[in-house]
């Protein structure tokens, strides 16, 4: 009797307040940046079949029978994503990405790899490790491993002058491998220092050194070879008795240089006839005898050069008469020895280091174009490509399970683009394709995508849903209205 039009009008109240819930949830994140709003499709429920249909006689005798139902409410058959486009705005923050088209930003979690989630959202961010991640800290996903190369001419001095190498083996290379995207410009990344000497081949490196001075055993761990030459000519012994100055040998012997210098200048004896240039060839020699294990008996050294020279500067006045001796031996350790191997070619390391970040170009500036490639400038006038930024995209984009915070997973059931179907599902890393190309959205730096959340269209819809849900309330008062008339017919 009236029970089918009260569970019909139930239906109507609990079908169109989650409605109300989807057109609230619109609004209250129309200002959510790239927030991706929500429909609700309504169907009706089964249906109470009065009358069966039939066919029409086969002799033609007759007509057919149509069939009388009665519907017995409606429900919410789902509740669709709207993943079109929302409007951009300028917000001239470099780390500020909006996707122009289809796609997503791929962002992994960090304490999972396995982890990953699909975003719109780009209000990206630099973390204290020089990872571009969101603001949750989920770090972006890209290629990441485009690295500048450099030949170093190193004057007489000990001045390095960089030359960007372009060589796209051992100098400037490219970005490939996939993984976390870093904006952080690393110089220490030229710490393994490289070249035709090493065991295993040729490595990717940020600076590639022209004096070669240390090369790589067959383990990885650096060995001093005496078996090559220095920078662009060989290190020799001339016939007067000096070392043929090479660029490149300063980088170690500097130090040495330094210290007795200024020894020198604080000696009580007639120091003065000991040169800058007499100095210099003596650590000189002592170096070549040192790093090329030298046979006295044909190049006349020992590694006594130093000592000699030090016999010729008196620092006795300074006090304990063991100083002497004592400066001796602490100038000769910033010499490479192979007999104390380990630790003097940790300092000829660091060495190398303080050098490079001192005087190595720093970072300026960095830009993204719509392709996602992020260029690095530096302070001397070179650029490289460091990595790029790239976007995944879905078959089926309502599929997508939303986790809050702009995440989205879901992939196996969304489908994502470019993976076999055969292939796991999880692996979306795989599935990175280049912004602006095959069907693949552009992106935009400096700006962000707003809601497409339409506050006009959601009005409408609260007014439609807000009659829908009174008459499906007025429903029940009618039908409450003939229940108690049919109790009181006993009366």
């Amino acid at each position: 009797m009236a029970f089918g039009a009260l569970s019909s009008g139930i239906s109507a109240l609990r079908s169109f307040a989650k409605g109300m819930e989807v057109i609230g949830n619109n609004i209250a994140n129309v200002n959510t940046v790239s927030f991706k709003g929500s429909r609700v499709k309504y169907s009706e429920t089964f249906n109470q079949i009065l009358t069966q249909s039939a066919p029409s006689p086969q002799d033609g005798q007759g007509s057919n029978v149509t069939a009388s139902q009665v519907g017995l409410g409606v429900q919410v058959d789902t509740i669709q994503g709207l993943f079109h486009q929302g409007g951009l705005t300028s917000t001239n923050q470099k780390t500020d990405l909006a996707v122009t088209g289809d796609g997503f930003f791929l962002v992994s979690d960090a304490r999972n790899q396995d982890t990953k989630y699909a975003t719109r959202g780009g209000d990206f961010r630099i973390d204290s490790l020089g990872n571009l991640v969101t603001t949750e800290g989920y770090r972006v996903q890209g290629s990441n491993d485009g690295a500048i190369g450099y030949n170093v001419a190193i004057d007489a001095n000990g001045n390095w002058n960089f030359g960007k190498n372009n060589d796209g083996v051992s100098g400037t290379i490219e970005p490939s491998a996939l993984g976390d995207i870093s904006l952080a410009f690393d110089k220490s990344q030229a710490e393994e220092v490289v070249g035709p000497y090493t065991v295993n081949g040729v490595s990717r490196n940020s600076v590639y050194y022209t004096n070669n001075l240390i090369a790589k055993d067959a383990a990885g761990d650096p060995v001093w070879n005496g078996d090559h030459n220095i920078g662009a000519g060989s290190m020799t012994l001339n016939p007067d008795g000096t070392i043929a100055e090479v660029p490149g040998w300063h980088t170690f012997a500097q130090e040495a240089v330094a210290a007795i210098v200024a020894q020198r200048n604080q000696s009580s004896t007639g120091a003065d006839g000991v040169s800058d240039a007499d100095i210099k060839a003596a650590v000189s020699k002592d170096m070549f005898n040192a790093v090329f294990s030298a046979d006295a008996a044909a190049t006349g050294l020992d590694g006594s050069a130093i000592t000699d020279l030090m016999g010729l500067i008196d620092l006795t006045h300074l006090g304990d008469a063991a100083a002497q001796a004592n400066n001796v031996a602490a100038i000769q350790g910033l010499i490479p020895s192979e007999g104390n191997p380990a630790d003097t070619q940790l300092a000829a390391l660091r060495r190398v280091n303080e050098v490079r970040n001192d005087q190595a170009p720093d970072l300026s500036n960095f830009s993204i174009d719509p392709e996602g490639m992020i260029t690095f400038f530096l302070s001397d006038g070179s650029s490289f490509n460091k990595g790029q930024i790239m976007l995944v995209d879905f078959n089926d984009t309502s599929a997508l399970i939303r986790e809050g915070r702009n995440l989205y997973s879901g992939f196996g059931a969304a489908g994502l683009k470019g993976v076999d179907m055969d292939s796991e599902v999880g692996d979306a890393l795989s599935a990175l394709q280049k912004a602006g190309r095959e069907g693949v959205g552009r992106i935009q730096q400096g700006a962000l995508e707003l809601s497409n959340v339409d506050l006009t269209e959601e009005f409408a819809n609260m007014i439609t849903t807000q009659r829908g849900f009174q008459a499906g309330s007025r429903i029940i008062t009618v039908s409450d209205d003939i229940l108690q008339e049919v109790v009181n017919l006993k009366r």
